[in-house]
């Protein structure tokens, strides 16, 4: 099988680290590089996880760090949800991988133009890196086959009414991904929420043993005490993994093509995904949107996953 080329801009999070995993496991997936955002947590932590993450799991690939604040407000961040370093109880052992002397957006411009063919540029964090990219190389967009994006919502947010929390951070640099013309895939919380792990399923990938299981139990586990606390939930949203879901098995999720906007103006919708799915607006449909996933073959993916590389 023809592997698929990708490049991961992520700010791990808890949900990203489990998103990595998924892509470490699966050699399907020749994975470029990994470019860093700030977002759930400062941009140094986000960037000491990846390396930890690369690593000790895949340290053959490079690894950018890239900008450190959204394009025109102050950033966001969510340590109630990810814990003060991101990632929560877990302790990832110390390497000696290193971070590229590139920044993200050169390393993307470089990447994508010595690459013979087109990329996949997977986004599960604000999209600040990409859109910094798109305005400083826009003769390399060419190059990016899709976006992949985690991100938005049409069933309400979380961190505001309206709006979900990679839009929020940085919706400036949404709405000029959505407006790029390259092709998107948008996981919005229509679908992640309902890519949820139970505690059961949670002991269940614990059991597996190694690091690797290790590593996701303590990130689920990080993200599950929240939801319990905040939300009296017993099972926890795995929002950035459905970007590689959808990557190894598309056929485990259904959507459709809409146009997608963002909202900019609001005083009370500022950030918030505009998913025109009634073609209200008559605009161009510029996105496939998903909203339906198989959760049980989602699940038997983790697991297939963590068990290859722990």
């Amino acid at each position: 099988m023809k592997k698929k080329s990708i490049i991961i801009d992520c700010d791990p999070g808890c949900d990203d680290t489990i998103a990595l995993l998924l892509a470490f496991g699966n050699e399907v997936l020749d994975i470029k590089g990994v470019t860093v955002s700030a977002g759930n947590v400062h941009i140094n932590n986000t960037t000491e996880n990846t390396r930890k993450l690369v690593g000790a799991f895949k340290p053959e690939i490079k690894i950018a760090k890239g900008c450190e604040k959204p394009l025109f407000k102050e950033i966001v961040t969510a340590p109630e949800v990810h814990g003060e370093s991101g990632i929560g109880c877990v302790v990832l052992p110390e390497n000696h991988k290193k971070i590229e002397e590139l920044n993200a957006v050169e390393f993307l411009a470089k990447t994508l133009k010595e690459s013979d063919e087109k990329i996949d540029i997977v986004i599960t964090g604000p999209m600040t890196n990409l859109a910094v990219f798109l305005m400083t190389y826009p003769e390399l967009k060419c190059k990016i086959n899709k976006f992949i994006i985690m991100g938005g919502s049409s069933i309400g947010g979380n961190v505001t009414p309206s709006a979900e929390f990679n839009i929020y951070v940085d919706p400036e640099a949404a709405d000029i991904i959505f407006k790029s013309g390259i092709d998107i895939v948008l996981c919005p919380l229509d679908v992640t929420m309902k890519a949820y792990v139970t505690e059961k399923e949670l002991e269940e990938i614990k059991s597996i043993g190694g690091l690797a299981a290790e590593v996701a139990h303590g990130a689920i586990k990080t993200a599950l005490d929240f939801y319990k606390e905040f939300y009296n939930r017993n099972e926890v949203p795995m929002h950035d993994p459905c970007t590689i879901a959808y990557l190894l098995k598309p056929e485990i999720f259904a959507g459709e093509k809409v146009f997608l906007g963002v909202e900019l103006k609001g005083e009370l919708t500022y950030g918030e995904t505009i998913i025109d799915y009634r073609d209200k607006f008559g605009k161009e449909k510029n996105a496939f949107v998903l909203n339906e996933i198989n959760r049980e073959q989602f699940i038997e993916l983790l697991k297939a996953a963590i068990k290859t590389i722990s």
